[in-house]
């Protein structure tokens, strides 16, 4: 999975794939009832990686959907990335143990018992740490809740602890298909030697094209959502939108 990668997202909440705004469960609409089928339409367009979250656990700071996050990584033949609820090394080789190529965490990484340098002393590049940014700190318990950390200060941290990769999502932008925060990404990509997933309100072929020329700066991939469910456009379009670049 080199140079820049279009990940996919599967979200599940209630057993169903899903889409919020803004993570706001209120603001939810179902795409699938089976998260299964929406992971193989991804893997069938030719995706390289998906993104799957259980945001039930996110909620509720322990696994809620397992079983159906296991089912995909059983379906699929696809690396999966998995996140959501995982907030101690037992959740997270348990995702592992399932099949999961990396486990994402965010909560556990900022207020965990066992701290970013255990973590990824004991996951390595099996880990990726959420760096979820609301109202300009970063956001804790499934963004229903934030930190005092700035999104910087966070990532400085992170990188001190040895992690090898985060995922930045602006909160007020996913879901929304209003564009991501790129000010955010680049200041993010240029402070760290980390390498950098983009996430939250992608909605155009441009944009895409936009943060595939931020790769040299440590941006190896974007999570869409929304916009593929809805129909913008076409996973393949996405992927050669990224091959393409802004600047060919």
């Amino acid at each position: 999975m080199s140079g820049f990668t279009v990940i996919p997202a599967v979200d599940i909440r209630y057993g169903r794939a899903v889409r919020l705004v803004r993570g706001l469960p209120s603001r939810e609409t179902v795409f699938a009832d089976d998260p299964v089928e929406a992971a193989l339409r991804w893997q069938a367009a030719g995706a390289a990686l998906l993104h799957v979250v259980d945001l039930d656990g996110a909620f509720a700071g322990a696994p809620a959907n397992f079983e159906a996050v296991e089912r995909v990584l059983d379906a699929t033949s696809i690396p999966v990335q998995v996140g959501g609820g995982i907030r101690s090394l037992e959740v997270a080789n348990r995702y592992l143990d399932a099949g999961a190529a990396r486990v994402i965490m965010g909560t556990a990484a900022f207020q965990g018992e066992e701290g970013p340098d255990e973590l990824a002393r004991a996951l390595g590049d099996r880990l990726a740490v959420g760096v979820d940014v609301k109202g300009g700190r970063v956001a804790l318990s499934g963004w229903a809740g934030t930190s005092g950390l700035e999104p910087l200060e966070a990532v400085d941290a992170l990188e001190k602890a040895g992690v090898a990769r985060i995922v930045y999502t602006d909160v007020s932008r996913d879901g929304t298909l209003e564009g991501p925060n790129m000010e955010g990404i680049v200041g993010i990509a240029r402070s760290t030697s980390m390498a950098v997933i983009a996430s939250g309100g992608v909605g155009t072929l441009d944009q895409i094209r936009r943060l595939a020329d931020l790769r040299g700066a440590g941006v190896e991939g974007v999570i869409i959502g929304m916009a593929l469910y809805r129909g913008e456009f076409a996973l393949e379009e996405a992927m050669e939108a990224a091959a393409e670049g802004v600047s060919g």
